[in-house]
C-alpha cells in the first residue's frame, strides 16, 4: 500500500457521509475552538508586557541608569556637575540622550484629601521635548510643560484622588534633616501646570513631575535618589552591556551604573512567570481536544475493522493502513489549527473591544438587578481589567512566530495522540476479523 493509497484512504474517512465522518469533523470543531483561547492569551500577554515594558523602560526607568551617591550639599553645584556629566555620556557612541533626575517620596494634599506620591525633579525639555513622553503620555488636561519654578504635572489618577486641576494649588510636605538630627517637615506649594496618563496607572498613578532645581529644595538627600536617565539607540541591543560600561568608565566612583534589565529584574521575572502559567493552562485545553481525535480513532477503527481486513486480504500492508489513521489524525488537526487560527487572531485584534463589550453587558445585568434589589449602597461599576494593576488599553501586536508555534505544536499533538488507535488498525489480523463477522 503507497503512501497515496494511504493519502485517499484517509481523505475517504471525511468526504463519506458516515459516522465516523461526524466524529472526525466534531474534534477538529473542538481543536479549532481550544485554540483560539490560546492564541488570545499569547496575544494579550504579549501585547501587555510590551506595553508595560515600553513605558517602564521609556518613562520610568531609562535604558540605562547612572546613580550617584556623592551628592553636593550646594544644590547648584550638585546640579552643575550632574549636568556636565550627562553631556559626557552623550558623547558615548550609540547614547541618544542623558537627563538629570531627582525623585523621592512625600505626601500631597489637595482639595479633597490627602496620598503619598513620588516627586521627580526633572529637566523641563524631558517632558517637553522627549519624543518617548509625547508618545506614550496621554495629556487629559493642560500641557506637559513645566513653566515655572512651582509648577507641577501630576498623574490623573492621583489628581482624581486628591481632587486637584489644572489651576489648582497642592501642597508637597517632606522630611528634612537638621543639623541637630531633628527630623521636621517641609512644606511648598506647586501650580498643576497638566494632568496626564501614560495607561499604566501602577506605574505613574502617584508621579509628580517638578522642575530639577525646586526638587532640590523639596527633596532632601536621605529620602530621595540622584541618577541620570540615559536613552540608547536601542534598549534590546545586544550592545547594551558595552555602552553601560563605556558609561561607567567616565562617570567614576562617584556613580554606580545599572541597565534596565538589572533595574526591572523582578518585575520582568513575573512577567514571565504569569505568562508561561496562562500558556500552560490553556495548553491543558488544547490536550484536551486532542484526545477527543484518539477517541474518534478508536471509534472509526472498530467501525472499519470488516474494511480493514478486506484491504488486508487485497494485499495492502499493515504499514499503510497505520499511515491512513495517522494522516487521518494530521488532517484533523490542521483543519482545526486553519479554522480556529484566524478566529483567535481576530479576537486578539479585537480584545479591546471584546472587553468593552463583555464590561458594558456584565454593568447593564448587574445594575438591573441591583435597582430591583433597591440596594441602599452606590453602584461601583465592574471592571474587567482593573486600570489599577493592568494597562487601560492593551496596545495590540501580532506575535506571528509564538502563533505559528502554537499552530505546529497543536498538529504534532495530534499526530501523537492518533498513533496508538493508529498502530492498532496496522495489527489488526483479517482472518479473525472475518470469523468474528
Amino acid at each position: 500500500m503507497t503512501l497515496k493509497s494511504s493519502f485517499l484512504y484517509a481523505i475517504r474517512f471525511f468526504t463519506s457521509k458516515t459516522r465516523a465522518r461526524k466524529n472526525l469533523l466534531a474534534s477538529m470543531f473542538c481543536v479549532g475552538l481550544s485554540i483560539i483561547p490560546i492564541i488570545v492569551v499569547i496575544i494579550v500577554s504579549d501585547s501587555m508586557i510590551d506595553g508595560m515594558t515600553e513605558r517602564i523602560i521609556e518613562l520610568s526607568s531609562f535604558h540605562i541608569q547612572a546613580i550617584e551617591y556623592r551628592a553636593d550639599t550646594d544644590s547648584k553645584k550638585e546640579i552643575a556637575f550632574l549636568k556636565d556629566t550627562a553631556e559626557k555620556i552623550k558623547t558615548v557612541p550609540g547614547v541618544k540622550n542623558a537627563y538629570v533626575e531627582r525623585n523621592g517620596m512625600v505626601l500631597v494634599t489637595g482639595k479633597n484629601a490627602r496620598s503619598g506620591a513620588t516627586v521627580r525633579a526633572v529637566e523641563p525639555e524631558l517632558l517637553s521635548q522627549n519624543p518617548s513622553f509625547s508618545k506614550l503620555f496621554t495629556v487629559h488636561q493642560g500641557t506637559l510643560e513645566l513653566k515655572a519654578k512651582r509648577s507641577a504635572v501630576i498623574g490623573q489618577a492621583l489628581a482624581k484622588s486628591i481632587g486637584a486641576g489644572v489651576g489648582d494649588s497642592i501642597r508637597l510636605i517632606s522630611a528634612r534633616t537638621l543639623p541637630d538630627g531633628k527630623i521636621v517637615p517641609k512644606i511648598a506649594t506647586y501650580t498643576v501646570e497638566g494632568i496626564c496618563s501614560c495607561g499604566y496607572q501602577e506605574l505613574d498613578a502617584l508621579w509628580i513631575f517638578v522642575p530639577l532645581e525646586t526638587g532640590f529644595d523639596i527633596l532632601a538627600t536621605s529620602v530621595s535618589r540622584l541618577f541620570i536617565g540615559i536613552e540608547t539607540e536601542d534598549a534590546f541591543s545586544s550592545d547594551l552591556y558595552a555602552v553601560q560600561n563605556k558609561i561607567a568608565s567616565i562617570t567614576g566612583k562617584d556613580f554606580s551604573v545599572y541597565n534596565w534589565e538589572q533595574l526591572n529584574d523582578s518585575t520582568y521575572t513575573n512577567f514571565r512567570t504569569s505568562k508561561v502559567l496562562l500558556i500552560f493552562v490553556m495548553f491543558l485545553i488544547v490536550l484536551v481536544a486532542s484526545v477527543n481525535i484518539s477517541s474518534s480513532l478508536v471509534m472509526i477503527v472498530m467501525e472499519r475493522r470488516r474494511e480493514t481486513a478486506i484491504l488486508k486480504s487485497m494485499g495492502a500492508d499493515g504499514r499503510g493502513i497505520r499511515n491512513a489513521f495517522i494522516l487521518t489524525g494530521f488532517f484533523t488537526g490542521l483543519g482545526g489549527v486553519i479554522c480556529g487560527t484566524p478566529l483567535g487572531i481576530l479576537c486578539g485584534l479585537k480584545v479591546n473591544e471584546i472587553i468593552l463589550f463583555m464590561e458594558k453587558t456584565v454593568n447593564f445585568v448587574v445594575k438591573f438587578f441591583y435597582d430591583i434589589t433597591s440596594s441602599s449602597k452606590e453602584f461601583i461599576p465592574v471592571q474587567i481589567l482593573n486600570p489599577e494593576y493592568y494597562m487601560s488599553h492593551i496596545p495590540v501586536n501580532i506575535p506571528a512566530a509564538e502563533i505559528a508555534a502554537v499552530a505546529l505544536c497543536t498538529v504534532v499533538l495530534s499526530v501523537i495522540v492518533s498513533l496508538i488507535p493508529s498502530i492498532k488498525a496496522g495489527k489488526e489480523k483479517p482472518l479473525e476479523i472475518m470469523r468474528k463477522s
